[in-house]
């Protein structure tokens, strides 16, 4: 079975790489971005939303996320959650991978 939505669309899978921004501590983007990941699992068009903090680094965060798809994705940057976290400038995206899966 393919990984797709019932309008044959293909789920949408998510890497994004984020830095503590400069003058911001790695706890505060740690919490924050808690609360970001409870909001965005409850949207409709999430299918999972994990934040990993890196072992080596912890200033640095992997987020992978998978969406039904794009216009999901696009939906949640439209959402107040999103924003508000966007607006706190806690991180710096290093990277964003977009992604579908092969089998």
């Amino acid at each position: 079975m393919s990984d797709s939505t019932t309008t044959s669309q293909p789920i949408l899978w998510i890497s994004a790489g984020l830095k503590v921004s400069v003058n911001q501590s790695a706890e505060h983007a740690k919490k924050e971005l808690n609360v970001l990941q409870r909001q965005t699992i409850k949207e409709e068009g999430c299918i999972f939303f994990d934040v990993l903090q890196h072992r080596d680094d912890p200033n640095s965060f992997t987020l992978w996320e998978k969406w039904i798809n794009e216009a999901a994705l696009k939906e949640h940057f439209n959402q107040v959650h999103t924003k508000d976290y966007l607006a706190l400038s806690l991180t710096e995206v290093t990277y964003i991978e977009k992604l579908v899966k092969l089998t």
